[in-house]
């Protein structure tokens, strides 16, 4: 990047009398929304992102990321107002497989990462404003079902 100087200039400019350890908080949040998005980056994949985490009905922090106990890092993929859909991302070798695991957040359990199942989320689900939604979808969809025209999880769309 030839403008590198000017850029990095132009961007601490927002910073400007905030205190260093916010600015670090920042930086670090920043750092964790562009890993786990698909590069190359577009606007609406940021707007999105930070979406997630915005708003009195979204209760789910989108930056708490950790590790798998499998040693893998998640990917995130979408959401709604009371879910969150990860995609686990596998090491070189058990890509060739081809079988991809899910796991979810919910704002009744923001800080739990469940592999994305029936009975999990059933048990997640338990005495919610969701919990009958989510039955009903389940007698029709697996959990992971997704819409064939769009490639949508088809769960998000349950309210």
């Amino acid at each position: 990047m030839k403008n590198e100087h000017q850029l990095l200039l132009k961007v601490s400019e927002n910073f400007e009398g905030m205190h260093n350890l916010d600015i670090f908080d920042l930086l670090h949040k920043i750092e964790m929304m562009l890993y786990y998005l698909p590069s190359p980056l577009h606007k609406a994949q940021l707007k999105q992102a930070i979406a997630v985490n915005l708003g009195s009905d979204r209760e789910i922090d989108f930056f708490h990321f950790t590790i798998l106990p499998s040693g893998n890092f998640y990917e995130f993929l979408t959401s709604n107002n009371w879910l969150q859909i990860y995609k686990e991302q596998k090491r070189a070798l058990m890509r060739v497989f081809g079988i991809d695991i899910y796991y979810f957040k919910t704002k009744y359990a923001p800080l739990e990462l469940l592999k994305l199942t029936r009975k999990n989320l059933l048990e997640n689900q338990e005495n919610t404003s969701e919990e009958s939604a989510v039955k009903s979808f389940l007698e029709q969809y697996q959990p992971t079902g997704k819409d064939p025209v769009t490639n949508c999880f088809l769960l998000v769309k349950v309210r």
